[in-house]
């Protein structure tokens, strides 16, 4: 073989196989004559090893990398600059099907001086791969980065042998998702499990494959690992979600953990039993997550508006008051108490500095604060104990004369609970000091209520 660089080798490997006929390993039998010169390395000091035994002893080569990558028949290309060589290199594994015993060759090809000049990572099949598609061909998840589920299927099959045991799976789904999705946007929801994906490459060990298999869940094999270690790196996980939000959004997943400890169990069933073991600690945990997440966003919200827990606590005084004197059911009255309580939870969703804008708002930022009565909806829809408001919440804002918004409702088709809490939150936001605004007395703040009667609010109210 004629070679364009001297620092190019190769090495061929033999497959060994067990006495049920699985593969198992690979012994190095051959290396190139070039090899001690690129690598350095003296070829005696690892012919006639087995490839598990050899990246023990060095890993300069990428050795970790084909470990837990390389199978029977597989073809693998990707380029790898090796810092300890100061070399980048393009590498191709495949296996010698010309022989019977299907030897794995590697090649090792010197591309330093290519990278100089040229952009292009490599081709395969007659397609160019650039850098920044690499990804795709380490079966990587597009989003987050992680290995994606056809990479964890072909794993979970190569590292079911008896020396990769204990076997633990750790699976794992997001709670709150959908919340985020339709609260916030799918941009922000794609960032949560970015931020859950970064949380665990954080918290797993190299060795551990970290894979995405659907929307919201993820998948974590754990070769030569007990069942009491996964659960460590669970909680250590959990501890990092709490701490570490993304900006006004706690992550929490929900795990579930199972381990193969014995050659003779099925690998499927310790699957679906750490599948099953997810799901029953969601029931668990979801509801709870989402009680946390909406006390984290109260408790942000008062931070970046004026809208404090006195504001709260003003208005269950008030519309209880009229609720007595208008003799409302106890369904409405606990309507009209859920309402104080959220009906602007929504404005976590708004950007800080229009919250916080002096001065007047443009007809865009305006836009944009109007868009809180529907994300309070959907946070709303999300919390058992206010689902029976969410609808009170999107509407909260409209008008007598339908000048409000969203601009579904107008005069009495608007219910009477939402109207008698437009009248009180005006009159509190009046007869209390806000930043730019001065507050007026009790009697001046009900007399603009009756000059806004037949236009804001309901006449008969007003």
């Amino acid at each position: 073989m004629e070679y364009q660089s001297k620092y190019d080798f190769y090495m061929k490997f033999k497959p060994i196989y067990n006495k049920e006929g699985k593969f198992s390993d690979y012994i190095l039998t051959y290396v190139s004559n070039s090899f001690a010169e690129a690598v350095g390395i003296n070829p005696e000091l690892i012919l006639d090893k087995k490839f598990s035994e050899i990246v023990l002893d060095i890993d300069i080569l990428g050795f970790k990398e084909f470990y837990f990558n390389i199978t029977p028949k597989s073809k693998i290309k990707y380029e790898l600059y090796i810092k300890d060589l100061e070399r980048w290199y393009l590498i191709n594994s495949f296996t010698n099907m010309s022989n019977y015993e299907g030897e794995l060759i590697i090649y090792y090809i010197d591309i330093s001086d290519i990278k100089q000049n040229q952009q292009f990572l490599f081709s395969t099949e007659n397609k160019i791969y650039y850098l920044k598609d690499r990804d795709k061909l380490l079966y990587k998840d597009k989003l987050t980065g992680l290995y994606n589920k056809n990479f964890f299927e072909e794993e979970l099959s190569r590292l079911d042998t008896k020396r990769q045991l204990p076997i633990s799976l750790i699976m794992g789904d997001i709670n709150g998702l959908k919340l985020i999705n339709d609260a916030f946007g799918h941009n922000m929801g794609d960032r949560a499990l970015k931020k859950a994906a970064d949380i665990m490459i954080d918290s797993f060990r190299d060795e551990d494959i970290i894979s995405r298999v659907g929307g919201d869940e993820f998948i974590i094999l754990l070769p030569m690992t007990t069942e009491e270690t996964a659960l460590e790196i669970v909680e250590r996980v959990k501890k990092k979600c709490e701490n570490n939000p993304l900006e006004y959004i706690k992550i929490n997943i929900s795990f579930g953990v199972a381990t193969k400890t014995s050659i003779d169990e099925d690998i499927d069933k310790i699957y679906k039993k750490a599948e099953d073991r997810m799901y029953f600690n969601k029931l668990k945990e979801s509801k709870q997550a989402k009680l946390s997440m909406i006390n984290f966003l109260k408790h942000r919200l008062e931070k970046i508006t004026y809208e404090t827990k006195s504001h709260y606590d003003r208005l269950k005084e008030l519309t209880t008051m009229m609720a007595e004197e208008l003799n409302l059911s106890e369904t409405e009255k606990e309507e009209l108490r859920l309402l104080c309580e959220f009906h602007d939870i929504g404005k976590i969703g708004v950007s800080k500095n229009i919250l916080q804008k002096e001065g007047k708002l443009n007809s865009e930022e305006w836009e944009n604060v109007k868009r809180h009565s529907e994300i309070g909806y959907y946070i709303a829809k999300e919390i058992k104990d206010a689902s029976s408001i969410n609808e009170l919440i999107l509407i909260h804002h409209e008008r007598w004369d339908g000048l409000g918004y969203p601009g579904l409702l107008k005069n009495d088709e608007i219910p009477l609970v939402a109207r008698i809490f437009a009248i009180a939150d005006a009159y509190d936001v009046m007869v209390n000091d806000r930043p730019l605004q001065s507050k007026m007395t009790k009697s001046g703040a009900l007399i603009e209520i009756k000059k806004h009667s037949g236009r804001q609010f309901d006449p008969t109210l007003a």
